[in-house]
């Protein structure tokens, strides 16, 4: 089937039309790019494809740089550089703004944020095989593991430990003890700080900007620490007021950018071990393990700024009607994906989008990471 792409959509896949004017997403393919494509999977209304063949590429297309592009499932979008990366997902969010959230028009998007992808990971979860000791990670297309030396976008000391092994196969053999592994086959998190690597629940200090975080692997914290001051300084310099809700607050992420403000800082967080960080993060916030949305119907605060940073799935439509209710002033979206945000945007109502910005965290992959500032109207 030979296919025009039309544009990009959420993950970074291409989208066309087939003769029959059916939607076809394509994985590998650039905005247009006319490429063969195999049918991988037709069975849910939207046909799925691959690219296999590129006849007409598109300028900005180039070589992947990893030998192990082609079977590993760890990224799938080295076929362009860094500033091309941010470029396809800025149209990816705006999209996604019109589309799904039906704004007439669009607001004002600051320049978006990249850096070089060499080394940038320092979060990352490695696959081990029990039965024949073989560890690296999960192929593209099967539940095979793919023995890697070394990755490209991997920081230095995780390249080490992926390297020699033993540290990622220690941890493993404590995954099999505790019941912690599926089909043979274990997951070890391990995130790289300042000096040294966390697996497990053990923490280490991460120096970001001018803030200094305490992380274990087992907790979720950006992957990219070069370019996480610039969404730290977006969160603050558009936050206004003396009271912050900071709603999925992780390890206290944004909590911390207030200490020593004077600002009163709420902190919710269902996740224990998140909360348990976010105390020693953001000691002065007040910090509430709780359900977003069952939190605030007992809570009388009157935030002046919400912040919400939720995960990629986006927030109930209990917790956005909810956090509309509070009537903040300001409302600062942070998502790891535009097109559940767009439906939470869409739903709030009299809230009106003034400014967005898109942070290309995850070089070589079609995650993007974006901020939005809402205004009460």
């Amino acid at each position: 089937m030979r296919l025009r792409i039309e544009k990009a959509v959420t993950d970074a896949i291409g989208l066309s039309h087939d003769e029959n004017g059916k939607v076809v997403l394509v994985s590998g393919a650039l905005p247009g790019e006319l490429a063969e494509c195999s049918v991988v999977d037709n069975s849910k209304g939207v046909v799925k494809a691959e690219a296999i063949d590129v006849l007409e590429p598109s300028p900005m297309r180039r070589a992947p740089y990893c030998p192990y592009y082609s079977v590993c499932g760890g990224c799938s979008f080295q076929i362009v550089n860094e500033h091309d990366s941010a470029f396809i997902k800025e149209g990816i969010v705006k999209d996604n703004l019109a589309r799904i959230a039906k704004l007439e028009e669009l607001p004002p998007f600051e320049n978006a944020v990249y850096g070089e992808a060499a080394g940038y990971r320092h979060r990352v979860r490695f696959h081990v095989s029990m039965k024949d000791r073989k560890w690296g990670f999960m192929t593209r297309k099967s539940n095979e593991i793919v023995s890697v030396d070394s990755c490209p976008l991997l920081s230095g000391k995780l390249n080490a430990m992926l390297k020699d092994g033993r540290d990622i196969l220690a941890d493993a053999r404590s995954a099999m003890f505790e019941n912690r592994t599926s089909g043979g086959i274990a997951e070890v998190s391990a995130f790289e700080g300042d000096d040294e690597v966390s697996l497990g629940d053990r923490s280490v200090s991460i120096t970001v900007g001018d803030f200094r975080y305490l992380v274990s692997a087992n907790v979720f914290f950006q992957s990219n620490p070069r370019l996480l001051p610039e969404l730290l300084s977006f969160v603050r310099c558009n936050s206004i007021g003396n009271t912050v809700m900071d709603l999925y607050s992780g390890v206290g992420t944004f909590s911390a950018v207030f200490e020593n403000t004077g600002k009163k800082v709420y902190a919710v967080e269902r996740d224990r071990r998140c909360l348990a960080l976010s105390k020693r993060n953001a000691p002065s916030a007040l910090s509430f393990t709780a359900d977003v949305a069952l939190w605030g119907k007992k809570n009388g605060a009157k935030p002046d700024t919400i912040i919400v940073d939720p995960p990629r799935i986006g927030m109930a439509r209990d917790a956005v009607s909810l956090i509309v209710s509070f009537g903040a002033e300001r409302i600062i979206y942070v998502s790891c994906n535009s097109a559940s945000a767009a439906r939470d945007i869409s739903l709030m109502t009299g809230y009106r989008v003034v400014n967005a910005k898109v942070f290309d965290f995850y070089p070589a992959s079609g995650h993007e990471e974006s901020a939005f500032v809402l205004v009460r109207v």
